[in-house]
């Protein structure tokens, strides 16, 4: 793998770290539908961005 390569492959991994967040965050008692709403639409761009780096990053 390339530098740039290993650069993309723990972006990515920060990413999938960051859309795990959201999802326990989106799991928690007393918040209202907007904010689930918003949660879970973070949560799947940051999975989805997560996905995209790493596959990258395996070229």
């Amino acid at each position: 793998m390339s530098q740039l390569q290993w650069y993309v492959y723990f972006i990515g991994f920060f990413f999938f770290f960051l859309g795990v967040y959201f999802y326990y965050q989106k799991r928690k008692e007393g918040i209202n539908e907007k904010q689930k709403i918003f949660r879970n639409r973070a949560m799947y761009v940051f999975l989805s961005i997560a996905v995209i780096c790493v596959g990258y990053s395996w070229i």
